[in-house]
């Protein structure tokens, strides 16, 4: 059985999949698994060892409860009112200082940001989201950027500080994972050019240093095409997010790492005529 949950393990392991997902998979498989034990506690009662019988239904019964407090946490995002693993972690050494899901803590609403404006100001109401790719060589260039910024001190993985504790409240209150980097940090320089009839965004540490990220082929729903023909197009907001982090897990932080990625807002002005 144990031979079994480490081949899934293994070939989850080849899934982009969210850690949160991951272990709500894990804890489902898991208690199918238990009924395993049910299943040679009642073959040892048939066999008339009731000793190995009573071990094995002991032993089930236990990994039953943290199994179901494991669906319960992960499925309904908090903790049973009557699960005791926070207690067993720290009494078999936890962090003392660790928030308890059992005490009623309030998380702190601040979340970790760096959003400084590069290109003037717009208003709210004229701003979309635009959707973006990225070939293999724009995805090695960004990889590459962001290593740069990392080294440069622009951007610090660092949490902004944070303690774990601050960290597994935000988790907590957000129901999001916390990123190392903040919750998004813009680009230093960016830009958006019509090459042909594509229309990508360039950008860099610096404006010397600039180099093609992606292409916008969507601005809200419509294609950047048809939008550009009634619209000015400029380019407002270029953010970083993705990157190492941690989530929230049953009784403290558990880390993670997201792919990095590009969030960019497109300002538009109606064509004078």
């Amino acid at each position: 059985m144990l031979t079994f949950l480490d081949i899934i393990n293994h070939y989850f392991g080849y899934l982009n999949i969210n850690g949160r997902v991951k272990n709500r998979l894990f804890s489902v498989i898991c208690l199918i698994g238990d009924f395993y034990l049910l299943y040679k506690s009642v073959t040892y009662f048939k066999a008339q060892a009731v000793g190995r019988g009573v071990i094995n239904l002991l032993v089930f019964l236990v990994l039953f409860y943290f199994a179901v407090m494991n669906l319960y946490f992960y499925y309904r995002g908090k903790n049973a009112v009557i699960d005791i693993s926070p207690y067993v972690e720290k009494a078999l050494g936890g962090d003392p200082n660790a928030p308890h899901p059992l005490n009623g803590v309030t998380a702190k609403t601040q979340v970790i940001s760096q959003i400084q404006p590069a290109t003037g100001l717009f208003e709210e109401q004229n701003l979309l989201p635009a959707q973006l790719t990225m070939d293999a060589e724009q995805t090695q260039r960004l990889g590459s950027l962001i290593n740069e910024l990392i080294e440069s001190g622009y951007l610090s993985l660092n949490y902004a500080g944070l303690s774990d504790n601050d960290i597994y409240e935000q988790a907590q209150q957000l129901q999001r994972p916390i990123y190392a980097i903040g919750n998004q940090v813009a680009l230093p320089f960016y830009e958006m050019k019509q090459e042909a009839d594509r229309w990508v965004l360039y950008g860099g540490i610096n404006a010397i240093a600039k180099q093609p990220l992606a292409q916008i082929t969507t601005v809200g729903l419509t294609p950047i095409q048809d939008l550009a023909q009634d619209y000015q197009l400029a380019v407002a907001h270029t953010w970083i997010t993705g990157g190492p982090n941690k989530m929230a897990g049953r009784s403290g932080v558990v880390e993670g790492n997201d792919p990095y990625q590009l969030v960019v807002q497109i300002a538009y002005q109606e064509r004078t005529k």
